[in-house]
């Protein structure tokens, strides 16, 4: 699997989709923060493409209703003929607070009513929700095609609710070493990982996986995923720097062994063993996602003609 983000024209999008399904790969992903609409992303990939498998890595349940993603899901699955999943996500406070301007507000419980609903609109049938958040009335979805559903997971309750509701868990960030752990939580769901890469080993190569890491590391979600890995010292620094709005800090704070563990630094060779390492363990699919700082389109490329 293949995940794509970062600023590319829809006009390259649509190049690089073909691309990927001629090199066959399984499927593509597209990722959505600040930039462009991932569910666009996936309905210009759907009609460019035949076979290739494709979802959104991630889009968040903030700043749509469960409504809006139902029609999104069904849209995309109709257009794709059955090939989309629906990726779901909480993202961060600086994403949904800072740039959408709304309430990051008990994220768990958020997904959670999503996806309860998610499952009424995707029953076809009219129904009527009193929730926490929403509560529509005589509800019902027409359009009679529905996704399969993703949901992005950092922390064991987050993993257990994806378990529950959804058809696929994606871990991101996580050290092979550490999926074991929490792999018997995602009972009967598909297990994935998100795999970061940047093809390259210079120092330019380098500072841009610092970046990656950075930038994650000015969530406390991700602080506190970090410090479970053992890099307490690490997400602290980082968050420091973030405060000070202190970007270089925060990219010094990243340490060789945190790149080395987080996701992938060098060649090919290096990406294929690790995502047989994580296979081994028992990960389902591996999203291989190669890194949006830096040269973003040389390694975009660097993975579909080489891998």
């Amino acid at each position: 699997m293949l995940s794509g983000n970062g600023d590319l024209s829809s006009t390259l999008i649509a190049s690089i989709s073909q691309k990927v399904e001629e090199r066959g790969f399984y499927a593509l992903w597209f990722g959505e923060t600040t930039l462009r609409d991932a569910g666009v992303l996936a309905g210009i990939a759907a009609f460019v493409t035949k076979k290739l498998a494709l979802g959104t890595s991630i889009i968040n349940v903030f700043t749509r209703t469960p409504g809006q993603l139902a029609m999104l899901g069904a849209t995309l699955s109709e257009l794709s003929g059955g090939r989309f999943t629906l990726g779901l996500g909480v993202s961060t406070p600086s994403i949904v607070q800072g740039w959408h301007g709304v309430n990051y507000e008990r994220p768990l419980k958020r997904m959670e009513e999503t996806l309860k609903l998610l499952k009424k609109y995707f029953s076809f049938e009219r129904f009527n929700y009193q929730g926490e958040f929403f509560s529509p009335t005589n509800a019902r979805l027409k359009l009679r095609s529905s996704p399969r559903i993703a949901v992005a997971a950092l922390n064991p309750k987050m993993i257990q609710l994806a378990s529950q509701h959804a058809d696929q868990v994606i871990l991101n960030l996580y050290p092979v070493e550490k999926v074991k752990y929490v792999l018997p939580l995602t009972k009967s769901a598909e297990s994935s990982v998100m795999l970061y890469c940047v093809i390259a080993s210079d120092e330019k190569a380098l500072d841009a996986a610092k970046e990656l890491l950075a930038f994650y590391g000015s969530s406390q979600a991700y602080a506190r995923l970090f410090a479970s890995f053992g890099f307490s010292e690490e997400a602290k620094a980082m968050l420091n720097a973030w405060e000070r709005k202190d970007r270089e800090g925060a990219k010094r704070a990243v340490t060789q062994k945190m790149v080395e563990d987080l996701m992938v630094l060098g060649d090919i060779k290096l990406l294929r063993d690790r995502v047989k390492q994580y296979h081994e363990v028992g990960i389902s699919e591996v999203l291989i996602a190669p890194s949006p700082f830096g040269d973003f389109l040389g390694n975009i490329k660097a993975v579909v003609e080489n891998y």
